[in-house]
């Protein structure tokens, strides 16, 4: 795996919810500087349900002018075949190095639909990554995982979950090669088989996560705990709102203003935001 780190881009929003192209083209660009391999774009983290089909497209094409060359993946998740399948052509055609999906959602699809939906994405000659995140409510079987990645072109796994048990038994049946996007346990996916990680807190501190990496490598496992922990405290405070602590958390560390979260989502509670405030001070 030759891009181990990628960060799953936020998407900034100006005060009134638009899109603040400029800020995201500045982020990504910050964001490679300080060692990601490359971009994961319109994911989750992005707010990409919140987003129209105009704005997921303007936003991959800001992120792979600003990665100029580096690699990146578009999130083209849908329900529908052909919405994804729209957002897929138009990522290939922009630049993109592969696409990536969660399973279509929501009206408990037979999983031989599912099976097509990727396939359908492979026809594109492009390749693939399936996002597996218990939140779409799509839980697949180790058979069905191997039924997937013997889809030609369906080449990777986002690993949003903590059943490293399933995930160890998908590569050792397939050989995929899994990107952990649970921060929280980037380490014991490490322990279990992950090559890589697609992680919303990498937006501000991805150099923890370097750090555990290369602890990991060198077989200093006690010390990568500890860098866990460390990152772990950071992670239990942004889980109060998520996006929101995140583009603060960025504002703070890299002085590019991301704003706030789309509705539903809340703003900052001012206790939230005192949290974030001294979690800063020790963090950076």
């Amino acid at each position: 795996m030759k891009n181990k780190f990628l960060v799953p881009i936020v998407t900034p929003f100006n005060d009134d919810e638009t899109v603040n192209y400029d800020a995201l083209y500045r982020l990504t660009k910050k964001l490679l500087s300080e060692g990601a391999d490359g971009i994961y774009a319109t994911g989750s983290s992005a707010e990409c349900f919140l987003l129209s089909e105009e704005e997921r497209k303007k936003t991959l094409e800001t992120v792979i002018k600003a990665a100029d060359g580096a690699y990146v993946i578009a999130h083209v998740g849908a329900v529908s075949v052909k919405n994804t399948m729209e957002l897929a052509r138009h990522a290939v055609k922009a630049g993109a190095n592969a696409i990536a999906s969660v399973p279509p959602f929501y009206f408990n699809f037979p999983f031989d639909g599912i099976l097509d939906y990727y396939r359908e994405m492979a026809s594109l000659k492009t390749d693939v990554m399936v996002y597996s995140i218990p939140s779409a409510t799509i839980k697949l079987s180790i058979e069905q995982y191997c039924r997937l990645l013997s889809v030609e072109g369906v080449k990777y796994i986002k690993f949003t979950d903590s059943d490293y048990f399933t995930m160890q038994q998908i590569i050792a049946a397939t050989g995929a090669e899994v990107y952990s996007g649970k921060d929280e346990c980037f380490l014991s996916a490490l322990a279990a088989g992950a090559g890589g990680a697609i992680g919303t807190t990498f937006n501000f501190m991805l150099d923890k996560y370097l750090e555990i990496y290369s602890l990991f490598l060198s077989g200093e496992n006690k010390r990568a705990l500890e860098v866990q922990t460390e990152a772990n405290a950071a992670t239990a405070i942004t889980l109060g709102n998520l996006f929101p602590s995140v583009k603060y958390l960025v504002k703070l560390r890299y002085g590019i203003d991301c704003g706030g979260a789309r509705k539903p989502f809340l703003p900052l509670s001012k206790e939230l935001k005192t949290k974030l405030d001294k979690l800063a001070e020790t963090l950076f």
